[in-house]
């Protein structure tokens, strides 16, 4: 293993907390996104949160007079345009200024923040053996 200095461990500290910082902000961003879409010439509509719940399903008095089967097949379509809506929300947000990549999926993302964190355990590791050895 190479030398460890403590200004290393400085700088990745501080690199750290600027990245929960940014990934903290990106999460408040994303946690009031709100998609909204429509079906059955907008008498169905629906809205739903970021993380796919639906928040509202509305009903226009017209919706009523469809058939049981049309009526699913067109609350399950606004469903699924809010869905798509808020995930276009939240790639916008994801893809301003200083985020990741394009072209750095969710499981690669998560890959790599396991790394890093695994990283910064065995340097933590490092300098406390080193510390329990020295002089």
């Amino acid at each position: 293993m190479s030398d460890f200095y403590p200004e290393d461990l400085e700088r990745i500290t501080a690199r750290a907390e600027e990245m929960l910082v940014h990934v903290e902000r990106l999460k408040d961003e994303i946690d009031v996104v709100v998609g909204r879409g429509e079906a059955a010439d907008g008498q169905v509509r629906v809205t739903a949160a970021a993380s796919g719940r639906l928040m509202d399903v509305t009903l226009a008095p017209r919706a009523l007079r469809l058939d049981a089967q049309k009526l699913a097949e067109a609350v399950l379509r606004a469903a699924q345009e809010a869905h798509d809506h808020a995930a276009r929300q939240v790639d916008a947000i994801m893809a301003g200024p200083g985020t990741r990549p394009d072209d750095l999926d969710d499981e690669r993302f998560a890959g790599l923040m396991e790394a890093f964190e695994a990283s910064m355990d065995e340097q933590l590791r490092a300098l406390e053996e080193r510390h329990r050895h020295a002089p």
